[in-house]
């Protein structure tokens, strides 16, 4: 149903899906993934809604357009895009060298994202695993995290990002209150590596906060 390179970017992704779920970081069925198809700039790879990502297969992954309509031949009775589709196109719009949008629920991202909702933001310097992220050449420097408040209503996590979009313009990911990280990268290895890096860095916060 996907041609070729496509295939190869469903496999690809379908690894980085299985691999977050092995570290606990999509349970009960949450979390969504997507990648732009090589075919079409404006039309993405997307998982579909309520799939255990332990059992994630290639039938789970669907193709949307930029508006989130699922297109054919994907567009099967009771078949549904992930909940949060808007997020993930609006971040393909925001930054068009983005390739990849990933979404995890781990638990300390969660917690975090809870614990310093006040704040709006976290704050991770002056540890190398800063340098994981895309541009980033140094651990002398401040990685902000910018946290929104949780809605069922996406469109006004996609508002309350916009000013953060506007103050943090190197942002690498955001999180979303009681929920989870969102991360992009130019190629799925590299939004895979962005979530790796935030979750031992948040890792790394959690450890040293308990010492």
């Amino acid at each position: 149903m996907f041609n070729e390179k496509d295939l190869a970017l469903s496999t690809e992704l379908i690894e980085a899906i299985t691999f977050f779920s092995q570290k606990g970081w999509s349970p009960a069925t949450s979390t969504n993934y997507s990648v732009r198809s090589s075919y079409n700039p404006n039309n993405y790879i997307i998982s579909r809604s309520g799939v255990d990502k332990s059992r994630f297969m290639y039938k789970d992954l669907i193709l949307i357009d930029d508006e989130g309509q699922i297109l054919a031949p994907f567009d099967i009775q009771g078949v549904k895009s992930s909940a949060e589709t808007e997020v993930h196109t609006d971040i393909y719009r925001r930054f068009p060298e983005a390739q990849c949008v990933l979404h995890t629920h781990s638990l300390l991202g969660t917690v975090f994202s809870q614990l310093y909702q006040k704040e709006g933001y976290l704050l991770i310097e002056g540890l190398e695993l800063l340098k994981a992220f895309d541009g980033n050449v140094t651990h002398e420097m401040k990685e902000i995290v910018p946290i929104v408040p949780n809605s069922q209503h996406i469109p006004d996590i996609i508002r309350d990002m916009e000013e953060n979009y506007k103050k943090y313009p190197d942002i690498h990911g955001f999180l979303i209150a009681g929920h989870g990280l969102y991360t992009w990268g130019k190629d799925i290895a590299t939004a895979k590596r962005h979530i790796e890096a935030y979750e031992f860095l948040f890792e790394c916060l959690y450890t040293m906060r308990r010492m």
